[in-house]
C-alpha cells in the first residue's frame, strides 16, 4: 500500500510534537505530542456533537458516514481530531527543531534539520500545516478508494480550521512540496497516527472501510468544519506547558484523562450543558398567567408541531408578542430536541429588556441556567456581580496557530474565541448584529452557522431593518432553512411583500433550492395573526382578536406647526402630563430642547416641568440613567409625571427601544409603520379615557401644491417616496383605528410595485423623482450587501466560497460614516 514504510523505519507516533510553546533560555521544553492533541480535540468533539450541532447537521453527517457503520459521532470526532495532521511534516516539526530532532528517527531528523537551516538563512517559504492537513486527508482517502470529490471536500474541511478553505490548486501544490510534506516516508507515519487514533476511539481500521460509498454534501461539510474549529479551540484552551503530556505518555490512560478534561471544559467552565425544557410548556405553566388572545392562538398553532419551521407573529404593540415567542421557542426546543435559543433584538436597549424577560423565565424554570447578553455594552448593563458571573468564561485557546516562530499564537483566533464564543452558548439574547455576522463571508464562516444550528432563533422588529440589513438577513435565512433551524419572526407592522420575502428565503433553504424556484402562496388574514410554514410547504395561519387594551383604539391625528411646538408642550406639561416629542434629526432635538429650556426659565420654579433629551449618541451611563427614570415614570405600573409635568425629547429610541406609556406625543413626519409604532406609546398600559383620547400631533410638515416639505435633511433618514406615500394617506385623516387600519396602511405605503396611481394631483413630478431615487438607493444597498453576504448554499462551490474574499463581519449595518459599532 502506498505510504506504508518498512517496519525498521516505523516510529512511535508520540515523538511528533503538536504543541511545544516558545523556547525559553534555561527551560527544557516538554512537548505535547501531536497524537495527544488529536485525542484532546476528538474528546471535545464527542461532547459537542449533540450540544453544538443541530439535528439536521447530525442527520446529514449520519447520512454521509452511514456506509462506515458504527457510531457516527466517533467517526466525526476522529476527523475533527485529525485537523492538525499537517503538523506531522518536516515543515512543521522544524518550527521547534530543537524539540523534534531529540525524538525523531534519524531519517526524519535530517529532513527537519535541513528545513530549519533554510529558515535560519531567510524567511518562511515552506507550506503551512493547514494546507498539509488538506493534502494528507485527501491523499489518504483517495488511497482508501474514496471518490475524488469526497476526498477533496474532507481535506478542505479539516484543513480550514484556521479560518479559510483551500482551493484544489493550493492542495495540489502542497502535494508537490515533498521537502515540506516529507514524501512517502512521512506519509507512512501520518497513516500510522490516523489508524492508532481510530483504534483508541474503538473504531475499526479506517483503511478497511468502504470510503467509496461516502458522499458528503455542503450541509454536512459546513457542520464538520464548524465543529472541528470549535473543538480545536476548546481543546487548545485546556492545555498549557504544565499539562504537556510528554513523548512517553500512556495513550490509553491519556484518553481517559482527556475525556474528563473535555467534559470539565465544555460543561463546567463554558456552561454548555444540555437543558431539558419543562414537560409543561403551556403558557400558563411557563408564566403562571392566562394568555391573551394572540398568545393563546400562537400556543394552539405551535402545540402540534413536530418539525422545524418558520413562525411569523404580527400584532400591535402590547399584545404580548414577546411572551408568545418565548412560549413557542420552549415548546419547539422540547419537541425538536434542540440545545437552546438566541433572541435577536434591533438595539442594545431592547436587548436589555428582552434579556430581563428571558432571565426571569429561566429563573422560574431552573435557577442554574445562565443566559448570555450579547452586545457592545453588555458589561455595563450586567454590572451586578452575580449577573456578570453568568457571562464569565475562563477558557482561552493556547498555541492555536503554530506556524509562527516557536509556535506563536494566532491572535485572530484568540480574539474570535475570547470575544465571540458566547455566540455558541446555548441560551442567549443580543442585538440582530450578532446574528447577521453569520451572514457575512469571513474567516471561520461555518462557526456562527453551526452555532445557530441547534437553537431556535427569534428575530424581533423584522419590519424595521433597512434594505442593506434585510439583504443580509434574507441570505442568512436561506442557510438557516438549509439547516432546518426553527425561526420566529416578530413584527407590529410587516408589509405583505416583506413577509413573503422572509418566509420564502427560509423555505427555499428547507427545500434545497433557490427562493425564486419555490411555489409559495401565503394566505391573507386579519390582524393580529400568526403564520407557520415548515418544509412541507403548507402555510397555516391563525387570527386573534386584539386584547382589551388594543381593541378599537382610536388615536386622533392633528397637525401642529413648528412654531407652536414649545407652547403646546408646556401647556400639556402644566396639566401634569408626560409629553413626548420625537424628532428624526439631532439638530431638531437640540433646537427644541434649547427653546423649551429658555421658555421654562421664565416660569416660577415650582411650575417648571422636567426636560430630558435622549438619543442613541448619549454616553452609555447617561442614557442608562435616563432610560431607568423613564421606565420608573412611564413604564408598566409607573408613577407617571410629576405635578409640574415631564417633557422628553428624543429620536427613534422612543419608538423602538423603550416600552413606555405617554399622555401626549408630537412626532416629525415618518413612515406610516414608524408613526403607528410611535402612536403605540400613547396610553399603552391604560384604558383610554374618552375625555382625553390619545392624540398624535404631526409636526414639521409644510404643505405646498408640488407636495409637502419636510424639515431639512429628513430625507437623509427616510426615503422621500415613503414619506410622500405616508402623507398622502394621512394628511386628511383625523384619526387612526388601531389595530384595524394597520395592514392596509402599511401595505399601501410599501406596495408590491412602485406606482403613481395614488399620487395626489400636483405631486407627480416630485413623486416620480422620488420613485427613481429610492430605486437607485435600494439597488445600491442590495449591491453593497451582496458584496459581503454568504454564497448561495445551492452553489457547487458554496463550501470554499464561504471564506473566499472574506469581509469585515462587523459591517452588519450600512456604513454611515461614523466609526461606531451599534451591536
Amino acid at each position: 500500500m502506498v505510504g506504508v514504510v518498512p517496519d525498521r523505519e516505523l516510529s512511535d507516533v508520540r515523538v511528533f510534537w503538536g504543541k511545544a510553546g516558545r523556547a525559553r533560555q534555561g527551560e527544557e521544553s516538554v512537548p505535547h505530542p501531536l497524537i495527544c492533541h488529536t485525542i484532546d480535540t476528538a474528546a471535545v468533539a464527542e461532547i459537542l456533537y449533540e450540544r453544538l450541532l443541530g439535528p439536521s447537521c447530525r442527520a446529514q453527517l449520519s447520512e454521509a458516514f452511514a456506509p462506515l457503520g458504527g457510531d457516527t459521532c466517533r467517526w466525526v470526532a476522529l476527523l475533527c481530531g485529525l485537523h492538525d495532521l499537517g503538523k506531522l511534516s518536516p515543515a512543521f516539526q522544524a518550527v521547534r527543531a530543537d524539540v523534534a530532532v531529540k525524538l525523531l528517527p534519524e531519517s526524519a531528523a535530517a529532513a527537519v534539520e535541513r528545513l530549519h537551516s533554510r529558515r535560519t538563512l531567510g524567511g518562511r517559504t515552506d507550506t503551512f500545516h493547514g494546507i498539509l492537513t488538506a493534502h494528507h486527508v485527501r491523499r489518504l482517502l483517495e488511497e482508501w478508494d474514496a471518490s475524488a470529490q469526497t476526498a477533496l471536500m474532507l481535506g478542505q474541511v479539516l484543513g480550514a480550521h484556521h479560518g479559510s478553505f483551500f482551493s484544489d490548486l493550493s492542495i495540489q501544490n502542497a502535494a508537490l512540496a515533498r521537502f515540506d510534506n516529507g514524501g512517502e516516508l512521512w506519509a507512512g507515519w501520518v497513516e500510522a497516527l490516523v489508524c492508532q487514533t481510530a483504534e483508541l476511539l474503538e473504531l475499526p481500521d479506517p483503511r478497511t472501510q468502504p470510503w467509496s460509498e461516502v458522499e458528503i454534501g455542503t450541509g454536512a461539510a459546513v457542520a464538520l468544519a464548524g465543529l472541528t474549529t470549535v473543538s480545536d479551540w476548546i481543546a487548545s484552551g485546556s492545555i498549557d506547558k504544565s499539562t504537556h503530556a510528554g513523548a512517553d505518555v500512556d495513550l490509553i490512560g491519556y484518553l481517559k484523562v482527556s475525556r474528563e478534561r473535555a467534559r470539565e471544559q465544555v460543561v463546567d467552565r463554558l456552561g454548555w450543558s444540555t437543558w431539558m425544557p419543562p414537560v409543561d410548556h403551556t403558557f400558563v405553566g411557563l408564566f403562571d398567567e392566562q394568555p391573551r388572545p394572540l398568545q393563546a392562538a400562537v400556543e394552539g398553532l405551535i402545540g402540534s408541531k413536530t418539525r422545524p419551521g418558520i413562525l411569523v407573529i404580527e400584532a400591535p404593540t402590547g399584545e404580548g408578542k414577546t411572551k408568545a415567542a418565548l412560549q413557542s421557542l420552549v415548546s419547539l426546543l422540547g419537541k425538536l430536541g434542540l440545545a437552546g435559543f438566541f433572541v435577536a433584538m434591533p438595539t442594545r436597549a431592547t436587548s436589555n429588556q428582552m434579556f430581563q424577560e428571558a432571565e426571569d423565565l429561566l429563573q422560574r424554570l431552573d435557577s442554574l441556567l445562565p443566559v448570555k447578553l450579547l452586545h457592545g455594552t453588555a458589561a455595563e448593563y450586567l454590572a451586578d456581580p452575580q449577573r456578570r458571573a453568568t457571562r464569565t468564561e475562563a477558557i482561552r485557546p493556547v498555541d492555536v496557530g503554530g506556524d509562527g516562530p516557536g509556535g506563536a499564537q494566532d491572535e485572530v483566533v484568540r480574539e474570535w474565541f475570547t470575544r465571540f464564543r458566547s455566540l455558541l452558548a446555548p441560551l442567549a439574547v443580543g442585538t440582530i448584529d450578532r446574528v447577521l455576522r453569520g451572514g457575512i463571508r469571513s474567516r471561520w464562516a461555518p462557526v456562527p452557522l453551526v452555532g445557530l444550528s441547534n437553537r431556535v432563533l427569534v428575530l424581533d422588529e423584522v419590519h424595521g431593518y433597512e434594505v442593506y440589513m434585510s439583504t443580509l438577513l434574507d441570505r442568512l435565512l436561506w442557510w438557516l432553512g438549509w439547516f432546518e433551524v426553527p425561526v420566529i419572526l416578530l413584527s407590529a407592522t410587516l408589509p405583505a411583500t416583506r413577509r413573503e420575502e422572509l418566509v420564502r428565503a427560509w423555505y427555499a433553504g428547507a427545500r434545497r433550492c433557490r427562493p425564486n424556484q419555490v411555489d409559495l402562496a401565503l394566505p391573507d388574514a386579519g390582524y393580529p395573526r400568526a403564520l407557520w410554514l415548515d418544509g412541507w410547504g403548507v402555510p397555516e395561519l391563525v387570527e386573534a382578536v386584539a386584547s382589551q387594551t388594543n381593541a378599537n383604539r382610536r388615536v386622533a391625528l392633528t397637525q401642529l406647526a413648528d412654531e407652536e411646538l414649545v407652547e403646546w408642550a408646556l401647556r400639556h406639561a402644566a396639566e401634569g402630563l408626560g409629553v413626548a416629542i420625537i424628532h428624526n434629526l439631532h439638530r431638531r432635538i437640540s433646537s427644541t430642547v434649547t427653546a423649551l429650556r429658555n421658555a421654562v426659565d421664565a416660569l416660577p420654579e415650582q411650575k417648571r416641568p422636567k426636560i430630558v433629551e435622549i438619543t442613541g449618541q448619549l454616553p452609555q451611563g447617561r442614557r442608562a440613567a435616563i432610560e431607568a427614570e423613564l421606565k420608573a415614570m412611564f413604564g408598566r405600573g409607573g408613577t407617571r409625571a410629576p405635578e409640574a409635568g415631564y417633557i422628553v425629547v428624543g429620536t427613534q429610541v422612543l419608538e423602538q427601544s423603550l416600552d413606555l406609556d405617554f399622555d401626549v406625543m408630537a412626532s416629525d413626519p415618518a413612515p406610516v409603520d414608524s408613526l403607528i409604532q410611535r402612536a403605540g406609546r400613547l396610553h399603552r398600559f391604560r384604558a383610554t379615557d374618552p375625555r382625553t383620547p390619545p392624540t398624535l400631533f404631526l409636526v414639521g410638515v409644510t404643505e405646498s401644491k408640488a407636495g409637502p416639505r419636510w424639515p431639512a435633511y429628513t430625507t437623509n433618514v427616510y426615503h422621500d417616496l415613503v414619506l410622500l406615500r405616508t402623507w398622502a394617506l394621512l394628511r386628511d385623516r383625523t384619526r387612526l383605528r388601531l389595530p384595524d387600519d394597520v395592514p392596509a396602511l402599511v401595505d399601501a405605503v410599501y406596495p408590491e410595485a412602485d406606482s403613481a396611481a395614488d399620487c395626489p394631483p400636483g405631486w407627480e413630478k416630485r413623486w416620480m423623482k422620488a420613485v427613481e431615487t429610492m430605486r437607485r438607493a435600494r439597488d445600491a444597498d442590495r449591491a453593497m450587501a451582496r458584496n459581503l453576504f454568504l454564497p448561495q448554499p445551492t452553489s457547487e462551490d458554496a463550501l470554499v466560497d464561504l471564506t473566499r474574499h472574506p469581509r469585515n463581519s462587523f459591517q452588519t449595518r450600512k456604513p454611515d460614516g461614523r466609526r461606531t459599532r451599534r451591536d
